[in-house]
């Protein structure tokens, strides 16, 4: 006792000095070494002198006095202090010996002092200090021993109690255990023992008016802060149900969102088996902070990873249920982070459970389908208002929350809402990835394994929400078409959409028409979507009336602007729709709008669109009737004789074809003369392509033929053309038709260069033909085809080669009976013109 009272003098003298600094004259550190040791030498089993305390009044003493301790020392002393007290025999606060409950009494004022001495030093409190004293006495509050619990508590709240009224602070932005504390505190608050309900509320008490002092700032004005003040007095150790509310407050209001994730963590723990707290305040006070709106946390990926890691250890029926409500609240707040740590446990651990539990919720899931819904339009684009959020999925992780979740679904109401946006969604999705090669530059992105297939994923999604909406025979209807495989091949990407489309009306779909009308504000730019896709889609739906009927004449300058955009893709696209229009009686006169344009496409680069456009005019020829204007007659007739020589097959015959089907439309036979000049063009080339390689252009030329000589009334012509051989039909042809001779040589010519031999030979046939019956006019007629016949000679061909030599003979031989005539005939008229000069002198 003397060496403490000698510690007292001499930290008086210090003070009274203007230096206030001990080791001037001794050193503080051994001192306090020696103090402490005093403390720790007392038994813990008894409490029976004062030294104790007049240890720890020395210890606060020394802490007016420079220099300050050092942080490690620091801490043994309050370690030291805490543990002298707290480890006494329980019951001292009520010992019949009136003389140990003073002595204790004194005592714990003693480390109440020496604790905020410590804390102060001469200046304002330090959070640092109090930090350290908190973590000190916090396993002495979670100890089993309820005496143990109350001293610690008791203290705390004393601590507490001494800073809350401090306007200023020291190390204030280092203290970041607010939300560990209240939580703490306001779970005590529920504790069975009333000693210790009661002094964890007295502490909870001047936690909330710490930090109404420390961050004013949240409030509005100084009145609402002295209001609260007032009303946090009057309700001073309230009910639990009040405790509660404040909580609810200060989480919301005060605290930052480590500190409310803090809380939320500590609940869900205190729901474990096995926990120190009553359950039922946990369950009590999540269900209140979990309501909405919830504010702003932090670490929410963690906090779904320990609420799943502890999910298997809470047995209360009351606590899982909660624990699913803050499960399912956290995804609609932080969607993106749940679902990627969703992925991330699914991935490492095999387990659905969260994925249940998020697609048992009743009230958010619309709000999960409506941001997933979002997530995929964004292609991989993140939104600038979303810039600052700290986790954004992509489009494809997107689609595989989506598929995890509806696997997991039972209800189909908010799947049926929310499918045509779905559905054109996730097919612009694989658009994206395959049809524009999206896959070969997608970065590197959580959720997405690097064994996951980003196509693959996507068209599982596909197949899940098609099945989930209740049409399983559209899945099976493309599984037989290996419609999958071809959805994720780009060449075979549109015939793939095709076959899904193609699924809708092979029964009635429910969602058709919302599907139409949602592609029609795709294609019109109102929705985010591939254009491609959906004109696709549309295109082969379009064979249904009941989409057909929805068309308007806005839809249809929006396929004409789409034809004259000029890509190829979208072309043929739009000619299919336009054949399919042609379908139904109903939008026949959107049909005929898009006439012309259709016309148009035949002479496009682009042998693909070609194709389409003839399968589109095919329709137009099959739908024309008597009616109709000679003058589309002619359009169309003149749109399809130059590919009647076309290098492709199909070029040929579709062309011939369709023509000889165009004549047979035709019933008039005075028709206006330029019909009959296209009718009159194509007999020559018509006959040649009798000795076509393509048998199936041979026989549509044969019909072409037969039309047209019933068109041009040539009964001789048309009784040979239906079964005779193309020599025949080419004298008939030259016997009834003289007047057009020299007109069917110059065609004659122009195939000489044609790259069909058995072509090349009838052109060589009918010039040779036509030479034997009728004259050339002129030198320069003869030296025309003399020459032509002459290149001829030098055909591959042996038989186009021998006739061309026959024919040159042929040509000589009329060449020389041409100028003996020519000569006659001059000598002739020489001749007469003397006669008549000679009667006329006489």
């Amino acid at each position: 006792m003397t060496f403490l009272s000698s510690v007292n003098i001499l930290c008086s003298a210090v003070k009274s000095q203007e230096h206030r600094n001990m080791d001037y004259y001794c050193n503080k550190s051994m001192l306090a070494e020696r103090v402490e040791m005093l403390i720790i030498e007392e038994p813990v089993d008894m409490l029976i002198s004062s030294l104790r305390q007049q240890a720890m009044f020395c210890i606060m003493e020394m802490s007016h006095v420079n220099p300050k301790f050092q942080p490690l020392q620091r801490m043994e002393l309050i370690q030291s202090g805490i543990f002298s007290l707290f480890s006494l025999p329980p019951n001292m606060e009520t010992d019949t010996n009136r003389e140990i409950v003073s002595l204790y009494s004194q005592t714990v004022r003693a480390l109440d002092e020496m604790l905020q001495g410590l804390m102060t030093e001469n200046e304002d409190p330090s959070m640092l200090v109090f930090i350290e004293i908190v973590e000190i006495i916090m396993p002495w509050i979670l100890s089993d021993k309820i005496f143990e619990k109350v001293r610690a508590l008791s203290t705390l709240s004393r601590q507490l109690r001494f800073i809350c009224n401090f306007p200023t602070l020291r190390h204030l932005e280092d203290f970041k255990i607010g939300g560990n504390l209240m939580g703490i505190l306001g779970l005590f608050c529920m504790d069975y023992n009333y000693e210790v309900s009661s002094w964890a509320s007295a502490a909870l008490h001047y936690c909330f008016k710490f930090f109404v002092n420390q961050r004013q700032s949240v409030l509005k004005t100084e009145e609402e802060r002295q209001r609260l003040l007032k009303n946090l007095q009057k309700d001073f150790q309230a009910n639990w149900a009040t405790s509660l509310q404040y909580i609810l407050m200060f989480f919301k209001k005060f605290l930052n969102p480590n500190e409310r994730t803090t809380i939320i963590t500590l609940c869900v723990k205190a729901m474990t088996v096995g926990s120190r707290y009553n359950t039922w305040a946990p369950v009590q006070m999540l269900e209140q902070l979990i309501n909405e709106p919830l504010p702003d946390l932090s670490k929410v990926p963690e906090l779904i990873e320990m609420i799943y890691n502890n999910l298997n250890n809470i047995k209360d029926s009351s606590a899982i249920k909660i624990i699913e409500k803050s499960i399912q609240e956290l995804a609609q707040k932080y969607p993106d982070e749940v679902m990627l740590m969703f992925l991330s446990i699914q991935d490492n651990a095999q387990d659905r459970e969260l994925w249940k539990i998020l697609a048992a919720s009743s009230k958010g899931y619309d709000n999960i389908l409506n941001h997933l819904l979002k997530r995929l339009k964004s292609l991989n684009v993140q939104d600038p208002k979303e810039s600052e959020q700290s986790v954004v999925i992509s489009s494809v992780v997107a689609s595989r929350a989506l598929n995890e979740l509806l696997l997991e679904s039972s209800s189909m109401v908010e799947v049926e809402t929310f499918y045509p946006w779905l559905y054109m969604a996730l097919l612009s999705l694989i658009s994206f990835l395959v049809f524009e090669g999206g896959s070969k530059n997608l970065p590197k992105q959580p959720g997405m394994p690097e064994w996951l297939n980003p196509v693959s994923c996507t068209i599982e999604a596909l197949k899940t929400l098609i099945s989930s909406a209740g049409y399983g025979y559209q899945v099976s209807f493309m599984q037989y078409h290996k419609t999958w495989e071809l959805l994720a091949d780009p060449e075979g990407y549109l015939d793939g959409i095709a076959l899904v489309a193609k699924s809708m009306i092979i029964r009635s779909c429910w969602h058709i028409r919302p599907i139409v009308s949602l592609i029609f504000n795709i294609l019109n730019g109102i929705e985010v979507g591939s254009s491609v896709t959906a004109l696709a889609i549309f295109t082969e739906l379009l064979r249904n009336t009941e989409v057909a009927v929805m068309t308007d004449e806005t839809i249809i300058e929006l396929l004409i602007n789409f034809l004259q955009k000029n890509e190829p893709v979208t072309q043929q696209l739009v000619l299919k729709a336009a054949g399919n229009f042609g379908m139904h009686k109903e939008t026949n006169k959107f049909f005929r709008m898009l006439q012309p344009y259709i016309l148009s496409c035949c002479y496009s680069t682009n042998s693909k669109v070609v194709t389409e456009a003839f399968l589109a005019l095919r329709c137009i020829i099959y739908n024309l009737t008597w009616t109709d204007s000679v003058i589309l007659l002619i359009e169309i007739s003149c749109a399809l004789r130059p590919f009647f020589d076309d290098e492709s097959d199909d070029l040929r015959y579709n062309s011939i074809d369709m023509f000889a089907a165009l004549l047979a439309k035709v019933k008039r036979r005075f028709l206006m003369a330029p019909f009959r000049y296209q009718v009159h063009c194509s007999l020559v080339p018509l006959m040649f392509h009798l000795q076509d390689e393509n048998i199936n252009v041979a026989h549509a030329s044969r019909d072409g033929l037969c039309h047209s000589a019933k068109i041009l009334v040539c009964p001789r012509l048309k009784s040979v053309c239906s079964n005779r051989d193309m020599f025949t039909i080419g004298r008939t042809l030259l016997e009834e038709q003289k007047d057009k001779i020299l007109w069917f040589l110059s065609q004659s010519l122009s195939y000489f260069n044609n790259p069909q031999s058995g072509i090349r030979q009838a052109a060589v046939w009918l010039t040779s033909q036509i030479i034997q019956i009728k004259d050339l006019e002129g030198e320069e007629e003869y030296q025309t085809v003399s020459s032509a016949l002459k290149h001829m000679k030098n055909d591959p061909d042996p038989a186009v080669s021998c006739l061309a030599t026959q024919t040159i003979c042929i040509l000589g031989v009329k060449r020389i009976q041409q100028r003996r005539c020519w000569h006659v005939v001059n000598f002739i008229c020489c001749r007469h013109i003397g006669k008549k000069s000679s009667h006329t002198l006489g």
